[in-house]
C-alpha cells in the first residue's frame, strides 16, 4: 500500500510538473494573465517560445489541457505561452480577444489586445532564457483570428503562424510580409465556414472572410505566385502552397473537420474529429524551421 501511495504521489508530482505557471502583468492599467510552461530540464540555453491562444469563451488552461501542447513541447523542448483573453462581466473564464471584427467584449470595447502580447513577450524575456529569433503564434478560432492580428501588426516579431480554425479579421496586414504561415482548417465548419460568412453554428454572427481569400490576401501583398495544386497526405488532410519567394503560405484542409482543434483533447474534439491528423504537432513541424529578426522588433 505504501508503495501504491509513493507511485501516486509521483504521478501526481509529473502531472503538476507538466503544466504551465501562472502569471501576471499590467498593461494599460489592466492587470493581465497568462500561463507558462517551461520543459524539463533547466538548462541556461536559450529556447523557443509559442504562444498558443485559446478560442473564443475559453481561456488558458482550458487551451492548454485541449491542445496537449506541452506534451509536444516537452520533446522538442520549447516554452510554451498560454495568455488569457478579456473575460465576460458575469463569466470571467469565459474568454475572447480583440482580432478585429471579433470576437465579444474584447472587440466591443477594442481591448489593446496587441500591446499585452508585446508585454507579455518583454516579461518572458525577462524572466527566462528565450530564443527571440524564435517566437511563433498559433492559436483556435477566436485566437486564431488575432494570431494573424499579430503577424500583421507585430512585423518582425513572430517568425511563422499557425491559425486553426479562424480567419484573417482585419481589414488588410501590411506587416506579414516576413511570416511564414500555415492556416489549418476543416472544410465543414459552421462556426468559421471555410468559404466564408456567417456560420450556421456560429456564436458571433461576424460575416467571415473565406480562408482562401484570407490566405491569397496575404499572398498578394508578399509577392506570391499562384497557388499550386492540393497535395493529400498520408493522414488525410490536404496540403496547397502558394509561390512565394521568401516566407512560405500554405493551407492544411481536414477534409470533413469541423470547428475543433484536429488531434486535441476534449469531448467536443472525439465528436467531430475522427482522423488521425495532429493540429499540435503540426504546429510545431511547420514552425521550427523560421526565424525572425528578434528582440529589435519588439519595440516600437
Amino acid at each position: 500500500m505504501r508503495t501504491l501511495l509513493m507511485l501516486l504521489g509521483m504521478l501526481c508530482l509529473t502531472a503538476q510538473a507538466a503544466e504551465g505557471q501562472d502569471h501576471t502583468l499590467t498593461v494599460n492599467g489592466e492587470q493581465r494573465s497568462y500561463r507558462l510552461f517551461v520543459p524539463a530540464p533547466a538548462t541556461a540555453a536559450p529556447r523557443p517560445l509559442l504562444l498558443v491562444l485559446h478560442g473564443g469563451l475559453g481561456n488558458a488552461a482550458q487551451v492548454e489541457r485541449s491542445t496537449a501542447m506541452n506534451s509536444v513541447a516537452s520533446a522538442a523542448g520549447f516554452m510554451v505561452a498560454y495568455p488569457n483573453g478579456t473575460g465576460g462581466r458575469l463569466l470571467r473564464h469565459q474568454r475572447t480577444w480583440n482580432a478585429g471584427q471579433c470576437c465579444g467584449r474584447a472587440a466591443k470595447e477594442q481591448v489593446d489586445d496587441v500591446a499585452f502580447i508585446q508585454a507579455m513577450l518583454v516579461a518572458i524575456d525577462q524572466q527566462q532564457a528565450l530564443d527571440a529569433t524564435r517566437v511563433y503564434a498559433t492559436g483556435h478560432s477566436n485566437g486564431a483570428m488575432l494570431s494573424y492580428r499579430l503577424a500583421c501588426e507585430l512585423p518582425g516579431v513572430f517568425a511563422a503562424i499557425v491559425p486553426v480554425a479562424g480567419t484573417l479579421t482585419v481589414d488588410d496586414c501590411p506587416g506579414a510580409h516576413t511570416t511564414a504561415v500555415l492556416h489549418i482548417h476543416g472544410s465543414a465548419d459552421s462556426h468559421v465556414p471555410f468559404n466564408g460568412g456567417v456560420g450556421a453554428n456560429a456564436i458571433a454572427g461576424v460575416h467571415y472572410r473565406g480562408v482562401r481569400d484570407s490566405l491569397q490576401l496575404l499572398a498578394a501583398a508578399r509577392g506570391c505566385g499562384n497557388a499550386q495544386p492540393a497535395q493529400t497526405l498520408a493522414d488525410g488532410s490536404t496540403l496547397t502552397r502558394w509561390q512565394c519567394p521568401q516566407a512560405p503560405v500554405q493551407l492544411r484542409l481536414v477534409p470533413g473537420g469541423e470547428h475543433v482543434w484536429p488531434g486535441g483533447h476534449s469531448r467536443r474534439n472525439r465528436r467531430h474529429f475522427g482522423g488521425n491528423f495532429s493540429a499540435s504537432q503540426a504546429v510545431w513541424d511547420f514552425a521550427q524551421s523560421f526565424t525572425s529578426t528578434g528582440r529589435s522588433a519588439w519595440v516600437h
